[in-house]
């Protein structure tokens, strides 16, 4: 896990992260405090890349692909921030994804055993305990066809369509899969038939889901930062990123935001944002969610109560007062506490964030990483966020600032690379 941030305002934007990775093997977990999320995208222009959550995409470190795409970039420039994401976008494409298509097929084939498997084991659940094995087996088609057929329909009318999948058929990817998704079948099911109808359901599920923003399992957000050659305040656009299948990218556009005279602060937090929003919202966001929670509960309470002392009394206004819509309540509760929440903590916040200096900027983005360190090193939850916080300072006059960085190297004993890192 990770906790990055970009703090956006007039002067400049200032990107951190921390430098926790989880590594994990077998049934063991590990963490290390050694792993780089923030580089410079251009060696010659302002703009910054930072990535969270999986470190690889399909096995390939992101930091060799962001530092072979900063070598072929040399000292081209975008009017955008919005144009650098595309461009790194279509040197991914470029490259084959770093990969080769046995290794997306293969990558399909583990997500669908590890899908498949639960899949059975959460019908076998449902099976009776008093049937002949045959009638089981008569039962268990049935039961996980309707759970298919009741998936599969929850994506009718879909629009989180990936983008590069809008012209993507159904028998685009069953030309691609079927055999391998048919492997997969027949060792996750062996012993249990399965027949074309629930097979051609299985094929159809994961041609609807691995088209859909629905992403589940290993995930990379990449955040870019800085300014464009037309762009005279700071902007910052994110994507999340799966993988690659049938050579086309599983990605979408995440969110962006833009400094403007409309806008003259932001707060971008991402990965483990908790602290960071209790710090902007003025509110632990699980509190928040209990505050809703208990006054449902308290409201829904209170009118039982009236209930039961009208009933008998006065049945009619008794009755009225059991149909009552109580969502009317809690949506205008939680709309006036939303209110107080923008009126007394955020938007007090965001003035102040835009009148920062850069130097100010960078010192509370390393503050809000340590923060999030801090609350995981005094709770009982593993320490996900910590280590050195790089921290970077982006200014248009004076691009890419490095604010603080580590080095597994010392810069005296190489000097070598300091004076070439220009010409490579």
């Amino acid at each position: 896990m990770t906790a990055v941030i970009g703090i956006l305002n007039k002067h400049g934007v200032t990107m951190a992260a921390d430098s926790a990775v989880t590594v994990t093997g077998g049934n063991q977990k590990k963490i290390y405090n050694t792993a780089n999320k923030l580089f410079t995208l251009s060696k010659h222009h302002p703009i910054g890349i930072m990535i969270y959550s999986s470190s690889t995409f399909m096995s390939t470190p992101w930091e060799i692909i962001i530092k072979l795409y900063r070598k072929e970039l040399k000292d081209k420039s975008f009017d955008t921030v919005v144009e650098y994401k595309d461009d790194f976008l279509k040197f991914l494409k470029g490259k084959d994804f770093y990969t080769t298509p046995e290794h997306q097929l293969l990558n399909l084939k583990q997500f669908l055993y590890w899908q498949l498997d639960i899949l059975k084991g959460r019908m076998i659940e449902k099976l009776s305990d008093d049937k002949t094995e045959e009638e089981l087996s008569v039962e268990f088609q049935e039961i996980i066809l309707e759970d298919l057929q009741n998936n599969i329909d929850s994506y009718n009318g879909a629009t989180n369509i990936l983008n590069d999948f809008a012209d993507y058929s159904l028998e685009n990817f069953k030309e691609y899969a079927e055999e391998g998704i048919k492997e997969v079948t027949d060792t996750i099911f062996d012993g249990i038939e399965i027949n074309d109808d629930i097979f051609n359901a299985i094929v159809e599920l994961y041609y609807n889901h691995l088209k859909t923003t629905n992403f589940i399992g290993i995930t990379t957000g990449i955040v870019f930062g800085g300014y464009g050659e037309k762009e005279i305040y700071p902007s910052m656009v994110s994507i999340q990123i799966a993988e690659a299948l049938d050579n086309r990218l599983r990605y979408y556009d995440f969110d962006s935001c833009e400094i403007s005279d409309n806008n003259n602060g932001a707060i971008m937090p991402y990965a483990q944002t908790d602290v960071i929003n209790m710090f902007i919202k003025g509110i632990d966001p699980e509190i928040d969610y209990t505050y809703i929670t208990v006054f449902k509960k308290l409201l829904a309470d209170y009118t039982n109560i009236i209930v039961g002392i009208l009933n008998g009394e006065n049945d009619e206004l008794a009755q009225k007062i059991n149909g009552f819509d109580l969502s009317i309540l809690t949506t205008e509760f939680e709309k006036q506490l939303n209110q107080l929440k923008r009126e007394k903590q955020v938007s007090p916040t965001l003035d102040t964030v835009a009148i920062l200096s850069k130097e100010d900027l960078a010192e509370m983005a390393e503050s809000l990483i340590y923060l999030t360190y801090l609350k995981r090193r005094i709770s009982s939850t593993e320490e996900s966020v910590g280590g050195p916080i790089d921290v970077a300072i982006i200014s248009k006059g004076d691009g890419f600032i490095w604010k603080k960085r580590k080095h597994y190297f010392e810069e005296s004993l190489n000097k070598h690379f300091m004076a070439n890192y220009f010409n490579n």
